[in-house]
């Protein structure tokens, strides 16, 4: 039997041989060729996209990798020759070919080296086979063959249908549409907010300053705080291309500011890593003119010295706080254009990606009179620095003394969106957790997460691709918010959080609590929004211990019932990146209760507050599509009750199941995201059946979820209302 199959199995072979040599004998030199150059495309546009955009780039860096594979190639194959006989120049070529195309697919989808990345890759790598040796059969070799024929239209229409994949935009899963449906509701407008939503009564001035600029400025060392490797390609490329070295990095940045201002209130925003072919701090226009016309004084700090670096974002910091400090010279100087603009006394700072780490390390440095990593370095700062707004930002890239950051009384405005495909979690929120309040003064921290935006929109120089190169290619577009929408989006949101935090001006701050009172005023998206104020007492925090029954607040204690899970575990965002939290996990199937005992509350003239998320995504890949709600109860001490239902305060939204990348279409396969909620339910809302339950002695507290699910639960506590909000 084995004999008979072993000669099937030979005859087979000896077909396909002649019938190989019939249709494509002689084609292997033009399949070398062609995956040379598709090889050095691939690269070409790499390097292309990191130091020469542009066409001239692009063409140099495109033939000068054709000439050194082909240089590879060749001795390759001479090598080869004189030690096997044989130059097997198809096969190298073939692997050149398929290594290339698996990296730019691996990289475009953001994955490791997975199964649909190698089956993609020999897809596409059969394709541009297919098509090579079938054409160049006809053309050379006149092989007008029906398998030849066959194989070319084959060939070529696979490789149009690749081309029309990679090179379009992509797809619209619309489940956008579909979770806005969830919680239909008349678009909500607030009066106050309309004249937010455009330009405002200002004329904006514009100047640049540093070097050879309109105002001359020095530069700052920041040898002290990060290394640029010149003994490296890439660090030698930085040093020529910048011209300077860290020893004299320029101030540099643009002003936006509204004409015949005085004393206004300024922020300073700071871009983050990006080529350094890029001038990223000049993508901030249009937030610094819409800032400029409602009066308001606009910096945009130039950190380019600071990228294609890595373990720098304390220099970020350092180069921020020069930039403040030289400003608000300015601002003293006689006859200088921005003479008496600036409010020293009333300073944001904002950033974005890794910049938005930064500005909570800058932050920290304000107050600080030494450098925590070496105390031989005095600083001397202390601005009047108010209020901090991180855009995508990155965190715990740089750790003072092997520390997290961690903040005390400032304000704090999160933005994030659920595309970004660089910062591809919500890393925010971990600095978002460390930052604490002590009870004194007013202050909040909001954040918000945004379905269909992306990180590069936020900078209109960066747009709507976070990769660059070939990997680009491999990128889902087309669901993304357009740039227009996204940009009004971050003006509207840090206009409000700057006039509630520096002007004091609380009209539109329900949009920084509850942005569905402005549903109506904002571009259409699913919105995740999290806050917390100065005046929040927390009942459960799920720090305090690993004993589930106690909780923050002396004498609580805690009990579940017709649960599955119960735990209080550290969050992790996607997996991946710790939240900086331990929050409180429940698992249910029915109905199930999770109760707080209380010593007697007084719950007057406050709102019960608590951060909700939809763990479930079981239920999203089964298309059961819900808003995640429940009823809480409250009893005080003679066991009268009243309750109130989550979705009526909140739309607290499913999982979102995020395809940032084509193959994650091809596949039928997505990216499960997610984010805290805060509920704030103000006391006198509970309804109570009978007797009116006695805020002032709150015994018990009760969060009963039915049907089956998965929630986690943080920040359960009371926050201060005025007695016009309750």
């Amino acid at each position: 039997m084995n004999n008979v199959l072993t000669r099937r199995g030979a005859v087979v072979l000896r077909w396909l041989r002649r019938w190989y040599d019939r249709s494509f004998s002689g084609t292997e030199p033009a399949l070398c060729q062609m995956s040379l150059l598709v090889t050095a495309m691939i690269v070409g546009l790499e390097l292309n996209a990191t130091y020469w955009p542009g066409l001239p780039g692009g063409v140099l860096f495109i033939l000068g990798t054709l000439a050194i594979l082909e240089l590879v190639l060749f001795l390759a194959r001479w090598i080869l020759r004189r030690t096997l006989g044989h130059g097997l120049g198809w096969l190298m070529s073939l692997l050149t070919l398929y290594y290339a195309l698996a990296r730019t697919v691996r990289r475009g989808a953001g994955e490791g080296w997975t199964w649909r990345v190698y089956f993609f890759a020999a897809v596409v790598a059969a394709a541009l086979w297919l098509l090579t040796a079938s054409f160049w059969s006809l053309l050379r070799h006149h092989r007008i063959r029906p398998t030849v024929l066959l194989s070319f239209l084959l060939g070529g229409a696979a490789t149009a249908v690749i081309a029309v994949f990679l090179f379009t935009d992509g797809f619209d899963d619309h489940y956008i549409q579909r979770y806005l449906a969830l919680a239909p509701q008349p678009p909500a407008t607030l009066a106050a907010l309309e004249p937010s939503l455009g330009t405002g009564p200002y004329d904006v001035e514009t100047i640049d300053y540093g070097p050879e600029e309109e105002l001359e400025a020095g530069t700052v060392s920041l040898t002290r705080y990060m290394h640029r490797d010149t003994d490296e390609l890439s660090g030698k490329y930085v040093d020529t291309y910048l011209d300077y070295s860290l020893s004299q990095v320029p101030l540099r940045g643009r002003v936006w500011y509204p004409a015949g201002g005085e004393n206004c209130p300024v922020l300073f925003i700071a871009h983050g890593n990006h080529e350094i072919t890029t001038e990223s701090y000049l993508g901030y226009a249009y937030l610094g003119e819409y800032l400029a016309s409602h009066g308001y004084v606009v910096v945009s700090v130039d950190q380019n010295a600071c990228n294609m670096l890595s373990g720098e974002n304390d220099g970020r910091a350092v180069l921020l706080l020069e930039n403040i400090g030289l400003l608000l010279g300015y601002n003293e100087e006689a006859g200088n254009p921005l003479e008496g603009v600036l409010d020293p006394d009333n300073i944001a700072i904002a950033g974005h990606s890794r910049g938005g780490e930064m500005v909570a390390t800058a932050y920290l440095f304000n107050g600080y009179d030494n450098y925590p990593e070496n105390g031989s370095v005095d600083f001397d700062y202390h601005y009047s620095i108010r209020s901090i707004i991180a855009i995508a930002p990155t965190v715990d890239q740089y750790r003072p003394a092997d520390h997290s950051v961690e903040l005390e009384d400032v304000n704090y405005l999160l933005l994030h969106g659920a595309c970004d495909r660089d910062v591809s979690n919500f890393q925010g929120m971990a600095q978002y957790e460390h930052i604490s309040y002590t009870g004194q003064g007013d202050y909040l921290k909001t954040a918000l997460y945004i379905a269909g935006a992306n990180h590069g929109q936020f900078n209109s120089l960066w747009g709507a691709y976070d990769q660059r190169g070939p990997f680009s290619s491999l990128l889902n577009v087309e669901s993304l918010l357009s740039e227009e929408d996204q940009q009004e989006i971050a003006k509207v949101f840090i206009k409000v959080f700057l006039d509630v935090t520096l002007l004091g001006d609380d009209s539109c701050r329900s949009l920084l609590t509850d942005r569905d009172t402005c549903a109506g005023q904002l571009p259409e998206t699913v919105y995740v929004q999290c806050y917390e104020t100065s005046s929040f007492v927390p009942i459960a925090d799920f720090e305090e211990d690993s004993d589930l029954t106690t909780l923050t607040m002396d004498g609580v204690v805690a009990e579940a019932t017709g649960v599955t899970l119960w735990t209080e575990e550290q969050i992790n965002i996607d997996g991946e990146t710790d939240q900086g939290t331990h929050a409180l996990r429940l698992r249910w199937a029915g109905q199930g209760k999770y109760t707080l005992t209380l010593p007697g509350l007084d719950m007057t003239d406050s709102a019960l507050v608590f951060d909700l998320c939809d763990m479930d995504s079981y239920s999203v890949e089964r298309g059961n599509l819900s808003l995640l709600d429940g009823t809480v109860a409250i009893t005080d001490a003679t066991g009268h009750t009243a309750s109130a239902r989550i979705s009526d305060f909140a739309a607290v939204f499913p999982i979102l199941p995020v395809r940032t990348d084509k193959l994650d279409f091809l596949f039928d396969t997505c990216t499960y995201k997610k984010a805290f909620a805060t509920v704030s339910i103000p006391a006198g809302d509970f309804v109570g059946e009978g007797e009116t339950v006695n805020l002032k002695e709150v015994t018990e507290i009760t969060f009963t979820f039915d049907g089956s699910g998965e929630a986690a639960v943080d920040n359960i506590g009371l926050e201060a209302i005025s007695v016009s909000e309750n």
